[in-house]
């Protein structure tokens, strides 16, 4: 017995604050390397980023990356489709998804209905979208929605409702129903108590899943490279052009890139206090 607690007290000794710091920064340094890397060959010249061995740091920065991309990738363009794209979607879908969670909590259908429709959009979330990308195709050029970025935010919504609609349950089922029948007594609609009660209620949830679905369409990249051609290109297309049969560019690819990724950071900074209250309540309510 003696043997084994001086046992543990040496593993609890080695694996004390030092081990965990140290531990830490690894997990740090593998996050951020990355992030650097990205960022430092954006601003080396072409001889740089081919050296061996590799330069950790540019000996002549240089801004004639972030220059090509603006005169010859079409970079003001791409980076309007991609936040109207990104914006739009997350309007819609919270919008949408909030009125089904709603409906799916506090509406009159019937509990087995209910529960059919939570399940449908569950499975609709649970299937690839490469499976319906050929269908998807021909309706869309059916409809002549070719090249146009309501057809990317048509699908983003639909690819993201079902999403929101079962992270915004979990919200509204939190909200006391003593709230809702107080209202009902006041002489409130169904409308007005979705509104002007329940929904600002759930606002970190809102939240939450508007910068979820904000990623997610700012990123998306499957739909958007087989929807457009031209005038709807977004960024992540316009950064998939950099590969070509000559090789990669990889100093204006570095150089979008670290556009593509500004906006989204940004955002998780300035909304970061709301985002994580909502995850984590979500998480909670999960």
């Amino acid at each position: 017995m003696k043997d084994r607690l001086t046992s543990k007290s040496s593993l609890s000794n080695f694996l004390g604050r030092p081990f965990k710091v140290i531990v830490l920064a690894i997990i740090v340094l593998a996050v951020l390397f990355p992030l650097y890397w990205l960022v430092i060959n954006a601003f080396k010249m072409e001889q740089e980023y081919f050296a061996r061995p590799p330069i950790m740091f540019p000996h002549h920065g240089t801004l004639q990356n972030f220059s090509e991309i603006f005169q010859k990738y079409k970079l003001p363009l791409g980076f309007m489709n991609s936040f109207l794209i990104g914006s739009l979607t997350a309007i819609f879908t919270v919008f949408f998804g909030s009125l089904a969670a709603y409906s799916l909590t506090n509406g009159f259908l019937p509990r087995r209905i209910k529960e059919v429709f939570a399940g449908w959009f569950l499975i609709q979330k649970m299937y690839p979208a490469i499976v319906i990308a050929v269908p998807v195709f021909f309706v869309i050029s059916r409809l002549h929605l070719m090249d146009n970025i309501f057809a990317l935010i048509l699908m983003n919504t639909s690819f993201n409702l079902p999403l929101v609609l079962l992270l915004m349950i979990g919200f509204y089922q939190e909200v006391p129903y003593e709230v809702e029948e107080q209202s009902m007594l006041d002489g409130c609609n169904l409308w007005q108590r979705y509104a002007c009660i329940t929904t600002p209620m759930t606002k970190t949830g809102l939240v939450a899943v508007g910068m979820l679905t904000f990623v997610a369409s700012w990123n998306e990249f499957l739909y958007a490279v087989i929807l457009t051609i031209v005038r709807a290109k977004p960024l992540t297309v316009i950064i998939a052009g950099f590969i070509t049969d000559k090789g990669l560019a990889w100093g204006p690819m570095a150089a979008m890139g670290c556009i593509v990724i500004l906006p989204v950071i940004v955002l998780m900074w300035a909304m970061q206090k709301d985002f994580i209250s909502g995850v984590s309540a979500g998480a909670l309510k999960g």
